[in-house]
């Protein structure tokens, strides 16, 4: 896959919010959406209708590191299971996210690497529903929510050579010991603190997804878009797996106003400062800093891909436009919703308690939570960018969109076909999907999914921001060949990565 190199910096953050009386220098990060970074980005899972998603990690460096894995819904980038893996160097840990009898996801693993809390060899792990608090929300509902999303995946420390944690998850002939005492000796340990085990985190980290329908042989896959800490040296952002608060930053808005009480598990975090030492004492600055430079390093004002909708092979074709740091900028506030559509007017910066957006008093009464402090995009700058649909996904519309068909001619006679352009779209949730057709979707999306009808059965499309936006993902093409001999598969998927401006 072409690399994407970008290295973005952000000015410093000055005082009251940040250090006392100092400026809180942003870090600095490169983005590669195939490669080996600190931070890695699964743009997509889907466990709808059959659908597998299995993904591969993998410790490229010689040295073993402590991991958080994070799995995100996708209308609201909701905690919906996270863990910690402990791997050696040169380790893979593989594992694969299905829906139980209940629809609800659930990961199961054959990997022996060692995992806090311990996932057993081929027992299957349900995704937590905590988080998921909507009023109008039924069981079903939250298992639902629980289906399609994205995955971020953290390097939190290195691991000392020869250490007892170490020793604990280096494998020997094949297997890892895991020894319970050495991993449970790490829900005590001071969050963001090098010890006798742990230090500050180099990079080399890098990851694989594919979503697999063994039923409609159909596989669809991709590498993580791997970050890379590139201005000052990371520091240890270890937390504990464990409830308690939070030792660590956020720019969670939810978790600034104090509606949800962030844990040690809900850090670290892609906003938690991954260059500024010294934790909670770092200021509030810091961690909005951080959010900002993720935020704007995986920017973009149009998204460019093709699709096919050609009847004859029965194409189908979804975008998938992954926002996986817009969490930072503004979030659903679900107590304050209603059973129906939540108001459009209620807003509130949880960054300025008080300053409140329409007709929002208080975070406690106010459905869009916005952090202020994470700017330089279009969820961010007023609430007037933003709606709530009747799912109570905050939704952005696109500045505009351009489909084209592969001649751009119409007519044998070399005439040429005007670019068409359909109504604007809207992007609702953190991780939407676009499909060129109205039945089933070439992923079964049902989340976050609308329709768009355009003018050709093929060709390419872009789809325009009026300011950067942070985006994500790929097109998904379904297809099959009707010549395919009795008892040969004849279904195919493509995986096109987007182009960006």
């Amino acid at each position: 896959m072409k690399k994407n190199v970008l290295a973005l910096s952000i000015a410093a953050m000055v005082g009251g919010m940040g250090f006392a009386g100092a400026a809180a220098a942003a870090p600095t990060f490169a983005v590669n959406e195939s490669g080996t970074g600190h931070i890695l980005l699964a743009p997509y899972y889907n466990a709808q209708n059959g659908n597998m998603s299995v993904f591969h990690l993998t410790n490229t460096d010689t040295i073993g590191k402590a991991v958080k894995v994070r799995f995100r819904g996708a209308s609201n980038s909701d905690d919906v299971l996270d863990f910690q893996v402990f791997m050696s160097p040169g380790d893979v840990w593989t594992a694969a996210v299905t829906a139980d009898a209940n629809g609800l996801a659930q990961l199961v693993t054959s990997d022996n690497t060692c995992t806090l809390p311990r996932i057993a060899a081929n027992q299957p792990v349900k995704f937590v529903t905590d988080r998921l608090s909507k009023k109008d929300w039924t069981a079903a509902d939250k298992a639902a929510q629980t289906r399609e999303g994205y995955v971020e995946v953290l390097a939190m420390a290195n691991i000392k050579t020869g250490s007892d944690l170490y020793k604990a998850i280096k494998h020997v002939d094949g297997t890892a010991p895991c020894t319970s005492s050495a991993l449970n000796a790490t829900l005590n340990w001071a969050p963001g603190v090098d010890n006798t085990d742990i230090v500050a985190p180099t990079g080399g980290l890098t990851g694989a997804w594919y979503v697999m329908n063994v039923a409609q042989t159909t596989t669809f896959s991709g590498s993580m878009a791997a970050i890379v800490a590139t201005g000052d040296a990371p520091v240890n952002v270890f937390s504990p797996q464990k409830t308690g608060t939070a030792g660590l930053l956020t720019s969670d808005p939810l978790m600034v106003a104090n509606v949800i009480a962030a844990q040690h598990y809900d850090v670290p975090d892609l906003s938690t400062p991954y260059t500024v030492a010294g934790g909670l004492t770092a200021g509030q600055a810091a961690a909005d800093a951080q959010a900002k430079a993720l935020t704007d390093a995986i920017a973009r004002t149009s998204v460019i891909n093709q699709y096919a909708t050609d009847a004859t092979i029965t194409a189908k074709t979804d975008w998938v436009f992954s926002m996986p740091t817009r969490r930072y900028s503004v979030a659903a506030n679900y107590a304050a919703g209603s059973a129906s559509a939540p108001s459009n007017n209620n807003g509130w910066d949880a960054k300025a308690p008080g300053a409140a957006f329409g007709g929002g008093t208080s975070a406690a009464t106010s459905y869009r939570l916005f952090n202020t402090a994470v700017a330089g995009n279009i969820f961010t700058a007023n609430a007037g960018n933003t709606t709530v649909n009747a799912a109570g996904q905050i939704c952005v519309e696109a500045s505009g969109q351009t489909f084209y068909d592969r001649e751009e001619r119409f007519q044998e006679d070399g005439a040429v076909f005007s670019p068409g352009t359909i109504s604007k779209t809207q992007l609702c949730g953190e991780v939407n999907v676009l499909g060129f057709s109205t039945d089933n979707s070439a992923l079964a999306a049902s989340v976050a999914r609308q329709s768009v009808a355009a003018p050709y059965a093929n060709g390419w499309g872009q789809v325009n921001f009026s300011a950067p936006t942070p985006v994500l993902g790929a097109a998904f093409i379904k297809l099959s060949n009707p010549q395919a001999a009795p008892g040969t598969s004849g279904t195919y998927g493509i995986t096109w990565p987007h182009a960006y401006k």
